[in-house]
């Protein structure tokens, strides 16, 4: 059987040892890279430094091929994006988590994902699990001899409508993103909550802004609901981590069916990934300085107009260059990759609509609508060399 485990620290290294390598192959992945440089390098037991929420780490762990993740870091949030990027991208058949708050533990349960308390002792059930991963197996609840609460139904994710033209925002995340957030949705007649579990910045906040700023977990579900999260229209999380963000957006929608949530995304890899487990609206600062510089350079050949995440498009302009194999033809002689369509062509600053006989001139400014998927391919038919 192959398992991977995310955190070697108390509960991790315990299991670690308690594994019999000579029938599982192991491979253990922690941020602290450094914790394994004394370690015996076992032929079958692979380390790896980094963060697990990066999709691309997890792939070169082999999570394609894994019977067993083990989440067992000490952040509750990194287990849980964890866990749901193995199941949902990976398909991994088996995942368990580390879990502090039992609300959350029902809620994810849902997604087949299984809690664990954080203790040493879990190394042991952890054994016990893995001896009993057979048909007739035991699961972990049955071990512990504490069953699982079912899950409480998702709520059904209300229409956001405004009232009086003003909508009800919380603000996961009081640092300068959050602030000035807050600041400009106030200045537009919006009501704003603003929730912040740094003290030093909560204090700071609280007496620079004309709001509610409450201290405390924002992907909590109790906090959430003690700001009032059943009739807000927006969850903006806009913290420094991708984690904390991604489940505070889905306690939000989940839970308490708010309508729209943005997430702040500091790795853009991770944008899919979020959008893909629940996130409406992904904002990555990286992303969006990197396309204002490609597009600005002047050996640059595409322009990115406009992005739409939700559908995975995107509007492109190029411009037509003799060595195109665009120009001198008509659209109808034209094979395009799937999922990408020439919508328009400006022309001596005039808009061409397109028919099947209309020809490609060098200089031909063209708008196309792509799927972000075929970019690649799109621009390598466009200019091969």
């Amino acid at each position: 059987m192959k398992i991977i485990v995310i955190g070697y620290g108390r509960v991790g290294r315990k299991f670690v040892e308690r594994v019999d390598t000579n029938i599982h192959e192991l491979t253990v992945i922690d941020r602290e890279g450094n914790i394994f440089e004394d370690l015996p390098r076992e032929s079958n037991i692979q380390f790896l430094s980094g963060n697990a929420i990066d999709e691309d780490l997890l792939r070169e762990a082999g999570a394609e091929k894994t019977d067993v993740l083990l989440a067992l870091t000490r952040d509750e949030n990194t287990n849980l994006m964890i866990a749901q990027i193995a199941k949902v991208i990976f398909n991994v058949p088996k995942v368990l988590a580390i879990i502090y708050d039992p609300e959350r533990e029902a809620s994810f349960h849902e997604l087949g994902i299984e809690g664990l308390p954080l203790t040493v002792a879990g190394a042991q059930i952890l054994s016990t699990w893995l001896e009993g991963l057979t048909p007739t197996g035991r699961a972990v609840s049955q071990i512990m001899k504490t069953p699982i609460d079912s899950p409480p139904p998702r709520v059904k994710v209300r229409s956001i409508e405004a009232h009086d033209g003003s909508f009800y925002i919380i603000i996961v995340g009081g640092g300068l993103v959050g602030f000035y957030l807050a600041r400009d949705l106030l200045r537009g007649g919006h009501e704003v909550t603003i929730i912040e579990s740094d003290p030093s910045v909560y204090a700071l906040v609280s007496q620079q802004i004309d709001c509610p700023v409450i201290i405390g977990d924002g992907s909590a579900p109790a906090t959430l609901e003690k700001v009032g999260a059943s009739r807000a229209n927006i969850l903006c999380s806009v913290t420094n981590h991708d984690q904390d963000n991604l489940i505070a957006c889905q306690v939000a929608k989940f839970r308490f069916g708010v309508p729209k949530t943005v997430a702040r995304v500091k790795n853009p890899k991770n944008e899919t990934v979020m959008r893909r487990l629940g996130v409406d609206t992904t904002v990555s600062s990286t992303a969006i300085i990197t396309n204002v510089i490609e597009n600005e350079l002047p050996t640059s050949k595409f322009r990115t107009l406009l992005d739409l995440h939700a559908c995975g498009m995107e509007l492109i302009e190029f411009k037509l260059e003799y060595a195109c194999p665009l120009t001198g033809n008509q659209l109808k002689d034209v094979s395009l990759p799937k999922d990408c369509n020439i919508v328009a062509i400006v022309r001596r600053g005039e808009t061409v609509l397109l028919r099947d006989d209309t020809t490609f001139n060098k200089d031909d400014t063209i708008l196309a609508m792509i799927q972000r998927r075929r970019e690649e391919e799109f621009k390598k038919l466009l200019f091969p060399d």
